[in-house]
């Protein structure tokens, strides 16, 4: 038998190593595929790539073996060539198998390893024998290549295991890299069992039954084809691990989103948590301070109270005194007791303006509306202030309409005028003081604006901002200087916003400031409050021949003395009872024209005198003057007192409202006890 001696195509030869490289990188991809995914996906990534991997290793083979040239054409037989394909893709398979797991072991390696070999070299050795021509092998080279087919298998698979492993620290050129050695091993293995075969021809020339090929250009083919082949498989690949990619940074942002939901539950329920510790210390927190609040209302209301006695006595003692030492011609005295007089009446005030801001903070102020004049309320706060004005060098100067009426407390709308006009006159040195009172509507409201202004010293814009709040002037220096306690403005706003009005400000520092009080004609009628109606004393008859004047019922003694003392000069009569009982009894035998009525007394306070007053058919018409150191004003005009002055009370006040009540006195009737 002859032997036949060939050669092998470089080109061919250089394009079958690319075919294993490019089919070693391959598998590397596959198994990082198959080896992630689970359940279909996995089976889909399996059956891919036992095909692309089976087709290019036996590509690679197959393209060395048409590398393969001969002196005589050689033949082959095509149910052999597709037998070796069967081979290659069963050893892909059964590697993919074994090391595709999610945990691979060295013992999966191993036998993927050993697997793989075997499938290749079948696969070698049945292409190799389905070339017509009689074939032996050498036993080292065979032996050789199938070590070779063994190393190379368990190398490659232990690579794809360590790439898919530790993917974050491998780069595509370390890939590249092993897919070089990997194609160069499977290649070696070709080439090893090729140079230890012996050809022999079978049969003569022209006398074979296989299939002669065009080794070259059938070469070209199947490379190409495979080429293209792995090329789309590595597309796949590489989309498959985009995708894998996005679904891991979506799966780790939304761990992180789950971290995060939980912090912000976890914190939620600490944020609960304190802010139901928080409210319930803001809640007590809350009742603390109204308990504190009511106890300092409390306190400043009794302690204006136990103030107001004493001064009741000052006051009203150094006004007599005043009074007799001017008839003495005692000028000294007389000095010295207005003195002391204006420093009671000043203090008055002080008590006055803390009392009524702690029943404003309290929501307990209350109104007393009556209908008056304006000319005539203008013209008795015009002659309060005039005098002050005249004192300090300033011009007052007063335009206002001759007539309109206003249903408002007047109480409250005389001490917001004086409030103004003093706040005027204070900052002001030797100027111009200026008061307009003028018709105003606001809307569909009719009503009445009171405009102060002076040429002072003016305010800051940041003084403005504060101006209006209690125990607040425009800095220390203005308090060190003015004196004063900051609540005059205050309670001022307070009174006119409470009344349905309000107070505006306009001001320039150095020129002086002008104050708007705007005040409703009339309350809305569900603002309505009671009215104190004076009675007319031409309504009630003719006095009775000895009737007494004045029954007051009172059990401080200094008031009894001073309420002497203040009607000393009037002719009319008086009696007086020092508890309620006894002013019952009285008023019963003396049947008076007017009954002065204090409240705060032991036993039968004013309130029960005045209520048995009222239920008695008898006394029920005799008008009730009420002078006390309360200030429930609204309380009394329910029980049905006519008038409520509260203590101290100026000698012209009293003697005012007694006077509409006492119309007929008896002159030969002196003052005194009965």
């Amino acid at each position: 038998m002859n032997h036949l001696h060939g050669s092998h195509d470089v080109v061919l030869v250089a394009i079958s190593y690319i075919v294993a490289v490019v089919a070693s990188y391959t598998v590397l991809g596959m198994v990082e595929r198959t080896g992630i995914t689970s359940g279909r996906n996995r089976w889909y990534w399996l059956l891919f790539g036992t095909f692309s991997m089976g087709m290019g290793i036996w590509s690679m083979h197959f393209v060395g073996m048409l590398a393969f040239t001969l002196s005589e054409p050689v033949s082959y037989d095509l149910t052999i060539v597709l037998l070796s394909v069967l081979a290659a893709f069963a050893g892909s398979y059964v590697a993919l198998q074994m090391v595709g797991r999610r945990q691979p072991g060295i013992r999966h390696i191993l036998a993927g390893g050993v697997l793989l070999a075997v499938g290749i070299s079948a696969m070698h050795y049945i292409g190799m024998s389905a070339m017509q021509v009689g074939i032996s092998y050498d036993p080292f080279y065979f032996v050789l290549s199938i070590g070779i087919a063994v190393a190379a298998s368990i190398s490659a698979l232990w690579l794809a295991i360590y790439f898919r492993k530790d993917s974050g620290r491998i780069t595509e050129w370390m890939k590249l890299g092993s897919a070089l050695i990997m194609g160069a091993a499977i290649a070696g293995m070709h080439y090893t069992g090729m140079m230890g075969a012996r050809f022999q021809m079978r049969s003569m020339p022209g006398e074979s039954s296989g299939m002669i090929l065009n080794h070259q250009w059938l070469a070209y083919f199947i490379s190409t084809g495979t080429l293209i082949t792995l090329a789309l498989s590595l597309v796949g690949i590489y989309i498959s691990r985009r995708f894998t990619r996005k679904d891991s940074e979506i799966q780790q942002k939304s761990d992180e989103i789950y971290k995060i939901n939980q912090e912000l539950r976890q914190l939620n329920e600490h944020l609960e948590d304190l802010v139901a510790t928080r409210t319930l210390q803001l809640e007590k927190a809350h009742d603390e301070a109204i308990q504190a609040s009511m106890i300092k209302s409390q306190f400043l209301a009794n302690m204006s109270h136990e103030l107001r006695t004493p001064l009741n006595a000052i006051i009203g003692y150094s006004e007599m005194l005043h009074e007799e030492a001017d008839e003495l011609g005692e000028a000294f005295f007389a000095e010295d007791l207005a003195k002391i007089n204006k420093a009671g009446n000043h203090l008055l005030a002080l008590i006055n303006d803390i009392l009524d801001i702690s029943k404003i903070e309290a929501g307990k102020m209350e109104l007393h509306l009556e209908t008056c004049s304006l000319p005539d309320m203008i013209q008795d706060v015009m002659s309060t202030i005039r005098p002050l004005v005249e004192e300090k060098g300033n011009q007052l100067r007063i335009i206002q309409d001759q007539d309109g009426e206003i249903t408002t407390d007047v109480t409250k709308l005389r001490q917001i005028l004086l409030n103004l006009l003093s706040n005027a006159n204070k900052f002001t040195e030797n100027g111009l003081i200026t008061f307009e009172a003028y018709k105003e509507s606001r809307g569909v409201r009719s009503g009445f604006s009171f405009r102060v202004g002076d040429t002072g010293i003016g305010m800051t814009a940041e003084q403005l901002e504060k101006l209006f709040q209690p125990f607040t002037q425009a800095d220390e220096s203005t308090t060190r200087k003015y004196g004063g306690t900051g609540l005059g403005l205050s309670i001022s706003q307070q009174f006119s916003r409470i009344m349905g009005g309000d107070i505006k400000v306009e001001s320039e520092y150095g020129k002086g400031a002008i104050f708007t009080c705007w005040l409703p004609a009339s309350p809305p009628d569900g603002e309505r409050a009671l009215l104190s109606l004076g009675i007319d004393a031409s309504s009630k008859g003719a006095e009775e021949n000895g009737q007494i004047s004045i029954l007051l019922i009172d059990d401080e003694t200094f008031n009894r003395e001073l309420m002497e003392r203040y009607l000393a000069k009037t002719e009319w009569t008086m009696a007086y009872a020092d508890s309620g009982l006894e002013g019952l009894r009285l008023a019963r035998k003396l049947s008076p024209k007017v009954i002065c009525l204090d409240i705060l007394m032991p036993s039968m306070d004013g309130w029960s005198v005045l209520a048995a007053l009222k239920n008695d058919p008898v006394l029920k018409d005799i008008p009730v003057v009420i002078w006390s150191i309360t200030s429930d004003r609204q309380l009394g005009y329910k029980l049905g007192a006519a008038e409520f002055l509260m203590k101290p009370v100026q000698r012209d006040q009293l003697i005012g409202v007694i006077d509409k009540y006492v119309v007929n006195p008896h002159p030969n009737f002196p003052a005194g006890f009965v």
